[in-house]
């Protein structure tokens, strides 16, 4: 699935890529020079997703804080695995 998200720090929007998600939150893959990390901020808004449970996520954009980045996958992958959590979702 596409995402687009606001990086609040960097007042840019920038592109990624829903690799793996659930109610609670996301990884996705985004850019090599994307300046994310860790507790930043960000404003997502998600693609359609093929999952009907997950439907209600692409209806208006999701706040959501980065709680992880993994640099170290760069080479392996290709991108910057980033793990967010979403904020209450109502």
């Amino acid at each position: 699935m596409t995402v687009q998200f606001y990086h609040g720090p960097s007042r840019r929007e920038y592109p990624a890529r829903s690799v793996n998600i659930s109610f609670g939150g996301m990884l996705m893959y985004v850019p090599v020079g994307t300046p994310v990390a860790a507790g930043q901020p960000i404003r997502m808004t998600l693609g359609s997703h093929d999952r009907p449970e997950f439907a209600g996520l692409s209806e208006r954009p999701l706040d959501a804080t980065i709680v992880r980045v993994d640099r170290k996958k760069i080479v392996e992958v290709g991108h910057v695995p980033v793990g967010v959590r979403f904020a209450e979702i109502a």
